[in-house]
This record gives C-alpha cells, structure tokens and sequence, in this order.
C-alpha cells in the first residue's frame, strides 16, 4: 500500500464541505421522559451536536455534526441517548462490519 496519495487518490478523499454528498452525519435519539436535563452530554459532545433546551438535551437544529462517537450515550447517567445512525462516508473509506449499535463500555 502507498504511503502517499496522488492528485486523484487525494480528490476521491471526502470533504466535510459536501455534507449530504460525500457524508451522510450521524445521529442519536433522545429519551425526553428519561432525560433529567444535566447536559453532560452536551459537555462531552466534541464535534457540539448537542444543546440543551427547556431544560432538555436535543440535537443542534441547523447543522448537528455528529461524529458518531458515542461519548454521550456512555456518559448519560439516565440512559436517555441513544446512537441510531452512525456516520457515513460515501467513497475512500471502507467499512468492516459493524453489527448492531450498542452503549460504548463504561469506565
């Protein structure tokens, strides 16, 4: 395998730029009958795809870039959060099986 990419190896590579074209984002269901509204899962989230408001989680309403990550479903104390999409790249990437989506292990 190269170490480097060519010019065509490095334009078939995704862009976040094309969000819907090259990349289909992630996304999680929130409980709000479990969710207590104590936003660690908004404090977790890196790529902030997550808000509080009324004093419940949800997902950013313009532009949620959820990475699939996992970090809020692991964290949320009440098992609110749930990833039922995970992100998809269309062309570079390949994917091994996956399998059902489930909590990332505790620490």
């Amino acid at each position: 395998m190269p170490e480097h990419l060519n010019l065509f190896g490095r334009r078939k590579i995704e862009s976040y730029k094309k969000i819907g074209v090259d990349i289909l984002l992630g996304e999680v269901k929130i409980d709000h009958e479990k969710c207590k509204g104590c936003g660690l899962c908004v404090d977790a989230c890196a790529a902030a795809a997550l808000e509080l408001a009324d004093k419940k989680a949800r997902m950013v309403q313009e532009m949620p870039a959820c990475m699939s990550c996992g970090d809020c479903t692991a964290i949320c104390p009440e098992g609110a959060i749930e990833l039922i999409k995970f992100i998809e790249f269309k062309r570079a990437f390949r994917y091994l099986d996956r399998g059902k989506t489930s909590f990332p292990r505790k620490f």
